[in-house]
């Protein structure tokens, strides 16, 4: 739901009320009720074909993806949790996504004007979007969030061995785009690789041709 703005010159009694509904809008959790994760969406585009792995213990097709560590960025986490979970080295995508960040100082010069809310225009690494969840497996409540990020390798590359931790049970494979949909087992994560695709599109990839 779109919050309306304040009117501008709105009076102080205007501007009070606004804040108010902002305010009882906001929340708050600690680190501790976060769970941050990161993934990529990796497509090989000359063969239409997405890497994803099959969970041997919930028995489901997902993306890859897993917690980040301390001190790690996003980007890293995902590319890192990639390999372990799959041993498949992927190459990030800079694609040109639609995103809240703000654009390079250069692009909007002028300081007398707040840069748009949204960015675009500007090729990047930055996330294509994240699920949001209950986290299931957590022994306290936690809300988790799945960072993915656009990547790309050869879907006929070998895989190295011996990469996942010794408690994870998954195998890796690839997958034509078209049996997405039929094949993950969460629609969230159906969307995220639909959106990597429109994104990939948008930048002048080529897939499946």
């Amino acid at each position: 739901m779109t919050r309306p703005q304040p009117l501008p010159g709105a009076d102080e009694a205007e501007l009070r009320l606004w804040l108010e509904e902002v305010d009882k809008s906001m929340s708050f959790r600690p680190a501790s009720a976060l769970g941050m994760s990161c993934g990529t969406v990796t497509i090989d585009p000359q063969h239409a074909m997405v890497l994803v792995i099959w969970n041997n213990r919930l028995k489901l097709h997902q993306l890859p993806k897993g917690r980040r560590n301390l001190n790690e960025s996003m980007l890293s986490a995902a590319l890192r949790e990639t390999y372990e979970e799959t041993g498949v080295r992927v190459t990030p995508l800079q694609l040109d996504v639609a995103t809240r960040a703000t654009p390079p100082k250069k692009a909007h010069a002028d300081t007398s004007q707040k840069p748009p809310n949204i960015t675009e225009g500007h090729p990047s690494n930055e996330s294509i979007g994240a699920c949001l969840y209950p986290d299931p497996q957590s022994e306290t409540e936690a809300l988790k969030i799945v960072y993915f990020f656009a990547a790309t390798a050869e879907c006929s590359a070998a895989r190295d061995s011996g990469t996942q931790e010794e408690w994870e049970k998954l195998d890796a494979k690839w997958i034509p785009l078209s049996e997405v949909p039929s094949t993950l087992r969460f629609e969230a994560e159906v969307r995220a690789v639909a959106k990597t695709v429109a994104d990939m599109k948008k930048s002048g990839y080529k897939i499946g041709e």
